[in-house]
């Protein structure tokens, strides 16, 4: 770190003492001929002109005065195709030697000239873009180029490739800021890219083994250009606007070879945030249903099928309006010829003040329109810590082990203001006001060691894994509310609660697999795995004591000391066939497991069941052809209910919306059939993927839910007030989810861009209770997305997007709650080099909305703009002006749908503002220095390469 400082200042230092040389060459056609009148243009690797000439009568050019470091060369001539080359400028002049226009690349003397590239190619089950094929501003990030790229969407603050959420980014095959895909292409330039891969990865025992357990995560994985991994590179930039609008941040990038430091950093109060899962303790739960103690706000339920859930907060604005600190840091290494390090450390805070106007329309069994209505006001500050490592040591040829700890540390304050009320046929049912804050905490600590040895014979391999982890969550909350029911005689209720919780838990598993070769090219591989995973619930819940002056009640009906356990044994068989075409693997796993629940207060009850099922595993991956393949996967898996949804304790965060857990639930077991096939023409420049999915659940963790014109004796059994809603969890059969997507890209010569058109349709079978009866709600979707994006030059770049969505909502129970709606989103988003140094930017959004909530469609247009001045040697600085919501029409929409309810939700945000902003990027690149090379992907398992 200290060597990499040292440099960059010495660098910066010495810029203008460096002596200036020439580059020089002869151009020739394909007969040896001279070419005369040819155009060479020597640029920096972002994209700006350096110097130009013409080629003389005898084909010869020279260019003069250039400073030391690393350039692109493009040659052009009619009749003849582009060029591109680079060159390294040190002390002496470089005469990069002949070279003949043809089609073919050509390498002279350290140059490497190269013909069109193809748009992507297919290697095994890893599809790789070309970056060089796609043009965007000298300044771009990785996201902006990412996002030209068939079959990749970045949207809503989460990037999608071949139709499945992208959940990793690895730099240079290292991992980068742990699982935070957004942060990784924001704060990489485009400039330093020479590939983007897209592939789904294995864990690390089944990339040694061979034998894929069908876990994969969908992964992207950036090549740095050669020239550009020595060196130091990144942003600063400030703004200040009206409203005390402010933003400030950067990124510094210090690459020497082998090992990497990256830093990021920002700060603002325009809503730039940078989520993930676990920042967001006190506004979700931790697995899905929302309780009280973990920041339950108003009557929202955090499971639902389908809509927006937990994770989809990654890394993009959210409703409301929030002010972010944020700070990271990643590191990669190689420690001598064995060890090879990785960590990123990341820092957030964030204060969201939120104003949300939501609207629930239920599933009833009477025909009634039974309605739910909701204004809420928060404000809420997260913070979190986390700290991802991975550590790869091969002890000796045989030998080698990983690990792969994992700590995150969340604090949450947050309060919420709530008004809610219940209707049916527009009748005022009940209402409630109530005031809930929380001060909660939660540490999350998991570890994993990998064992990896390979045997004297070919193939004969033992793996053995272990896994550990820890996780902590307490803190307290209060609960002040004014209810008023109406649904026979008026009556009120009145609560003023503290609630103190204690919960924590720890988990164990253990992995071991032997494989065996049979014959040439088959295996044989012997799994078993244990894990066990205990949780700890202890909450206790007093009321106000006007005698005692303080919170000394013990409120018994919503107090309890919860324990659960879940242990499994598996034991299975596997066998795989490999050829270079044809992959097949089969596995049959039988699976044990337990699941105990243990409350010890208010009443003492254990209940205990066992569960044997049969798991099997099949996966087929043909080879057509280079370009072209096929891969077929059949997985069933199991889960088990959260503790959340095991402990049968009420929660009433808002009195009118009322949950309890079920002691008595059974794991879920899902079974999942996947296919893609995909195509990519590098000759043509297109790539085409087709993704079919159909997955069904048996025991699937669902709901059910009392409403007002229930007479159901819970109501009484929980001492309730008539007029409130009571969900309970539960399993039910029956849950469906089949999908298609499909996509295809290819260039519009004539245009000079891509144009790329995905399709998708999605069909999901939610069942669940209404009233003790059992209601299917067929939830179907049809999404298309056209997508033209500018492949013209450095200076121009614009994409334009149209993306409508039709939903259809049909009901078993009562056709009546049955609901269509329709939305589309379009974009046009422009940067334009108008002149010297000038460049114009602007991003125009239309949303609408039709079939929502009464007052909820929405018809408006989101405008940004800036123009920037370029500024500074090499134009590496930049002032600009900008204005967010030049119509002053942003809004937030949302729509949920789950088995019972349709939800629409409206929060506030922020509006028209103007700002001025200075950035600066610092570009220094050791091109003279013996670039590190990265190994090439090797789809092959380990064992094999």
């Amino acid at each position: 770190m200290k060597n990499c400082l040292i440099t960059l200042i010495c660098s910066c230092l010495s810029l203008g003492l460096i002596a200036q040389v020439e580059v020089s060459g002869q151009l020739f056609d394909q007969n040896n001929e001279p070419l005369p009148g040819a155009h060479i243009s020597l640029m920096h690797p972002w994209g700006e002109v350096l110097k130009a000439t013409s080629s003389e009568s005898n084909g010869r050019f020279k260019l003069k005065g250039i400073p030391r470091g690393g350039y692109k060369v493009r040659i052009s001539f009619i009749g003849y195709s582009d060029y591109m080359g680079e060159v390294s400028v040190k002390d002496q002049n470089v005469n990069i030697g002949r070279i003949r226009l043809s089609d073919q690349t050509v390498e002279l003397e350290g140059v490497e000239v190269k013909d069109k590239l193809p748009l992507a190619t297919q290697q095994g089950d890893t599809t790789q873009y070309n970056a060089d094929a796609f043009k965007t501003l000298s300044d771009a990030s990785a996201e902006e180029l990412i996002e030209k790229m068939p079959g990749v969407v970045v949207e809503s603050g989460k990037v999608q490739a071949q139709g499945e959420d992208v959940k990793e980014v690895l730099v240079d095959g290292q991992p980068f800021f742990g699982s935070d895909p957004m942060a990784a292409l924001r704060n990489l330039p485009a400039e330093v890219i020479d590939k983007i891969q897209v592939f789904d990865r294995a864990s690390d025992q089944s990339t040694f083994t061979g034998f894929n357990d069908g876990e994969t995560t969908k992964t992207i994985n950036i090549i740095t250009k050669t020239n550009r991994r020595n060196g130091q590179f990144g942003k600063v930039h400030g703004a200040y606007g009206t409203d005390e609008r402010y933003s400030g941040g950067g990124n510094l990038s210090l690459f020497n070879g082998k090992q990497r430091i990256s830093i990021i950093g920002q700060s603002n109060n325009v809503n730039q945030q940078n989520f993930s899962t676990e920042d967001l303790l006190g506004v979700v739960g931790s697995s899905g249903n929302s309780r009280r103690g973990f920041g339950r706000r108003g009557g929202r339920r955090g499971r639902q099928s389908s809509g927006t859930s937990v994770n989809d907060f990654l890394v993009e604005q959210q409703g409301g309006v929030a002010r972010t600190h944020a700070f990271g840091l990643n590191y990669s290494d190689r420690w001598g010829s064995k060890t090879n390090l990785s960590g990123s450390y990341f820092f957030n805070q964030s204060k969201n003040e939120s104003l949300e106007d939501l609207n629930q329309a239920f599933v009833s069994t009477e025909g009634s329109d039974e309605v739910y209505t909701e204004n809420n006001q928060s404000i809420a500050t997260n913070s979190n810590h986390r700290l991802n490592l991975r550590i790869e040591h091969r002890l000796d040829s045989a030998n080698s082990i990983i690990f792969t700890p994992r700590m995150s540390i969340q604090l949450n304050d947050g309060r919420s203001n709530t008004q809610g009320s219940w209707l049916a046929n527009e009748q005022l049912l009940s209402q409630t006001s109530n005031l809930y804050q929380s001060d909660l905490s939660a540490l999350n600590f998991s570890g994993n060691l990998l064992f990896r040895h390979r045997f004297a014979k070919n193939r004969r391999t033992l793996s053995i894994s272990l896994g550990s982890g820890l996780n902590s969550k307490d803190g307290d909350s209060q609960l002040r509310s004014e209810s008023q029911f109406f649904t026979h005689s008026p009556d009120s209720d009145t609560l003023d609660q503290l609630a103190v919780l204690d919960n924590s838990g720890w988990n164990f598993s253990s992995n071991i697999s032997y494989t065996e070769p049979i014959g040439q090219r088959s295996m044989l591989m012997l799994n078993y795995r244990f894990s066990q995973q205990r949780d700890r619930s202890d909450q206790e819940t007093f009321d106000f004591s006007e005698d005692a002056e303080g919170y000394s009640d013990l409120n018994i009906p919503l107090s309890n000391l919860y324990e659960s356990d879940f242990t499994t044994q598996r034991l299975g068989v596997s066998f795989n066939f490999r050829q270079r075409s044809l992959v097949i693997m089969t596995r049959a796993n039988v699976q044990w497991s337990q699941l105990r629940s243990d409350q010890k207060f208010p009443t003492a009850f254990d209940f205990r069941q066992t569960y044997i099922n049969f798991l099997p595993f099949a996966m087929l991956r043909y080879n057509f052809s280079r370009k072209e393949n096929i891969r077929i996967v059949y997985r069933s898996s199991v889960s088990q209910p959260s503790i959340e949804q095991l402990q049968e304790i009420l929660d009433n965060s808002n009195p009118l919306q009322l949950s309890i857990g079920n002691s008595q639930l059974n794991p879920a077991v899902q079974h999942r059939l996947f296919s893609r096939y995909s195509r990519n023409n590098p000759d043509k420049a297109t790539v085409f993927y087709l993704l079919l999915s159909a997955s069904y659940t048996s025991d699937y963790l669902t709901s059910n839910t009392f409403l007002q014109e229930t007479d159901n004796p819970i109501f009484d059994n929980l001492q309730l007030e008539p007029g409130t809603q009571l969900t309970q969890s539960i399993n039910t059969d029956g849950y469906w989810n089949l999908r298609f997507y499909t996509t295809y890209g290819f260039p519009l010569k004539r245009l000079k861009s891509n144009l790329n058109i995905d399709l998708s349709t999605t069909y999901t079978r939610n069942p669940g209770k209404v009233n003790d009866v059992l209601n299917y709600s067929n939830n179907s979707n049809i999404k298309g997305g056209l997508v033209l994006s500018s492949n013209i030059s450095e200076k121009l770049d614009f994409t334009l997007s149209w993306r409508p969505a039709f939903n259809l909502v049909k009901n078993s129970l009562l056709s009546e709650s049955d609901n269509r709606y329709f939305s589309q989103n379009s974009r046009i988003k422009l940067g334009w080099v108008l002149g010297p140094g000038i460049v114009w930017r602007t991003n125009l959004t239309h949303q609408y909305y039709d079939g929502l909530s009464e007052g909820f469609d929405q018809n408006y247009w989101l405008w940004n703009m800036s123009i920037g001045k370029k500024l500074f040697k090499n134009e590496l600085g930049e002032i600009a002006i900008s204005v967010f919501d030049l119509l002053n029409q942003n809004n937030s929409i949302s729509r949920n749908i789950n088995e019972i309810y349709i939800e629409d939700i409206r929060t506030n945000v922020l509006q028209r503002y103007f700002m001025l902003t200075f950035t600066y990027n610092f570009r220094n690149f050791n091109i003279g220095k013996k670039p590190y090379e990265e190994p090439k992907r090797d789809d092959r398992p380990f064992f094999m390469r």
